[in-house]
């Protein structure tokens, strides 16, 4: 298999610089095959890894049902997983150097849902089977929420237009990662203890790394969101993401006693 030419590979990495991650999704060349799992997922590879290929879309197929009943969710998504041969192959999906293991959602290609990952041929994380499930079905969970909420997929724009906040949004990609691996759920209930200082909640309503310590902040997000299903219930923040296409929803009130009020529609905002 050919390595991904460096001058190509430069160009897609100063894209960083110009675009956000959900707009530059492109396929390695690398990735030549595709396998039909069902008619709305598919994955993309490299002929190098049609051994591992049953194993992968047995987990697609358990992750993607798991997050569809969830949120209750009637219909189908169309999801594409982009299988990198390399974690070089995955920089050029993503144009940004990656971590072993890394995988991202929302992002588009030709107006189809895609995650990329690195194959876990090459990829000691990925190799680990109830691991990669987990953040397999965090990634999926992301774009049930962007389709139910109609919440941008432009994270630095989330505060100044009063969408969904990415706090909640990644919080409950984590809460459902931790019942696919009930590890993670220890793991971060044993941190939460060990965390003095926490960050104010406006800090964390959009992208969650540019925050000042974001480990911190991602286990914020888990912890504040576990509290909030277990205090509001389910099926009440199923409702408000429904709710957040009228962006009118006072997500501040989230974490607040009571009910969650709209916001006051301005004359100028009405449409006929």
């Amino acid at each position: 298999m050919e390595g991904v030419d460096q001058k190509l590979m430069q160009r897609r990495l100063n894209l960083e610089k110009f675009q956000y991650l959900c707009e530059r999704f492109e396929r390695s060349p690398n990735i030549t095959d595709e396998y039909s799992v069902a008619p709305h997922l598919r994955i993309e590879y490299a002929s190098r890894d049609v051994s591992i290929l049953s194993s992968i879309a047995e987990i697609l197929l358990k992750d993607y049902e798991h997050v569809k009943n969830w949120f209750g969710f009637r219909g189908d998504l169309a999801i594409d997983l982009w299988m990198a041969p390399e974690i070089a192959d995955l920089e050029y999906i993503t144009g940004m150097r990656c971590a072993d293991g890394y995988m991202c959602a929302p992002g588009a290609r030709n107006g189809g849902n895609v995650i990329p990952f690195v194959s876990p041929l090459a990829s000691t994380k990925n190799a680990d089977r109830m691991h990669f499930s987990a953040v397999l079905a965090h990634e999926i969970t992301h774009y049930f929420i962007s389709n139910i909420s109609q919440a941008t997929i432009f994270h630095m724009k989330r505060k100044e237009s009063g969408d969904l906040p990415l706090w909640l949004e990644e919080g409950l990609c984590q809460l459902v990662s931790s019942e696919v691996n009930p590890s993670f759920a220890v793991k971060w209930d044993e941190e939460i203890t060990e965390v003095d200082t926490w960050h104010p909640l406006e800090d964390l309503w959009n992208d969650l790394s540019a925050c000042e310590n974001a480990t911190i902040g991602y286990l914020q997000a888990y912890k504040e969101t576990r509290d909030v299903v277990k205090r509001r219930g389910k099926a009440e923040i199923i409702a408000l993401l429904y709710l957040n296409r009228t962006h009118y929803v006072e997500w501040t009130d989230l974490t607040r006693e009571g009910e969650v009020s709209m916001r006051v529609k301005h004359a100028k905002d009405e449409r006929p």
